[in-house]
């Protein structure tokens, strides 16, 4: 994880005004804010247009960056509320949003499905070695 680099974006962060801020525009969200200050510049990080970008820059995995960097539709996050979201993730507290909880859910799902499918499989393959023998 790119502490100073978490440090450097809540810097940026308390500057900008809440009408200046979407975390659905690349342009007006946090990377898009950061890739236009000095230090980040600096630092290479230019352009931002994806998660894969933000998570290898960040140093986190995508999913951090995805969690961070982005809200539900039509929330309503401020730079505030992601300096704090910040704080918790260099802390190493979890994060408990409806997003973690959707994730787990369809993790759930493809897992119960696997299950199925590999109950299938072994049905269709015990039936075929009894045809054989």
């Amino acid at each position: 994880m790119n502490v100073q680099a978490f440090e450097e974006l809540k810097r940026v962060l308390r500057t900008i005004p809440e009408s200046g801020f979407s975390l659905s525009d690349w342009d007006r969200c946090a990377c898009g804010h950061a890739t236009r200050d000095s230090w980040f510049q600096q630092q290479g990080f230019t352009k931002c247009s994806d998660f894969a970008k933000a998570a290898a820059f960040f140093e986190i995995p995508r999913y951090q960056a995805e969690e961070l960097f982005s809200a539900p539709l039509r929330a309503a996050i401020t730079p505030v509320m992601v300096i704090k979201d910040i704080d918790r993730l260099l802390a190493g507290e979890p994060d408990e949003t409806p997003k973690a909880s959707r994730r787990q859910a369809v993790i759930d799902d493809l897992l119960a499905r696997a299950n199925r499918a590999a109950r299938e499989a072994r049905r269709v393959a015990t039936a075929l070695v009894a045809a054989l023998f």
